[in-house]
């Protein structure tokens, strides 16, 4: 009774670690093979992921002091220029005080970003807007002596010389802009009478 039991248990052991092809053993009894492992759940948690912040942190023109990130991305998207550093995670940042420039390469079809120092920065500026008055843009070359103005306002001593050379081009502008916009009147007030 009991020692047949025994060797039966110890046969059937047998034969299940060597790994039986049916079901049914060699004496016809049948084993059953037991999971190893508890059937795991499936998780709800990983999906939530904590957004990058990526992008142009100071644009085209904007005052940046040493230390400012201007772009955040991932690879490089855009290129380090002049007065820039870039960081391992491709972060580009100012190394001196100036304004931000964004230049297309049309070679390497690249974006390069550049810090421009002030002075410099005005004098392109000022230099655009007397282009401007020529081809009789005037709003453009107005808002680029402004921007000019600016940026020398922030180059100290030279910066003032600069501004006060500018004085009468500004002047001049100015009553430019004033009587575009006031020819621009008389025309719709014009058409307001021939519509009447």
């Amino acid at each position: 009774g009991k020692m047949n039991a025994l060797m039966a248990s110890a046969l059937r052991s047998t034969v299940s670690s060597v790994g039986a092809l049916s079901s049914t053993g060699a004496w016809g009894t049948t084993f059953q093979r037991w999971a190893t492992k508890k059937a795991g759940g499936s998780s709800s948690n990983g999906r939530k992921a904590t957004h990058k912040r990526l992008g142009v942190k100071c644009f085209g023109g904007e005052h940046v002091i040493p230390g400012n990130i201007i772009v955040r991305q991932r690879g490089t998207k855009m290129r380090p220029g002049e007065n820039v550093g870039l960081g391992r995670d491709h972060t580009i940042w100012a190394l001196v005080e100036g304004h931000v420039k964004f230049q297309w390469n049309k070679l390497n079809k690249h974006q390069y970003v550049s810090v421009v120092p002030s002075l410099k920065f005005g004098m392109v500026n000022e230099q655009k807007a007397q282009e401007a008055h020529a081809h009789k843009e005037f709003h453009k070359a107005h808002g680029l002596l402004g921007l000019s103005r600016f940026a020398y306002k922030l180059a100290g001593e030279e910066g003032q010389k600069r501004i006060d050379a500018a004085e009468p081009l500004r002047e001049k502008m100015y009553k430019s802009v004033v009587a575009v916009k006031r020819a621009a009147k008389r025309a719709r007030k014009a058409r307001e009478i021939e519509a009447q």
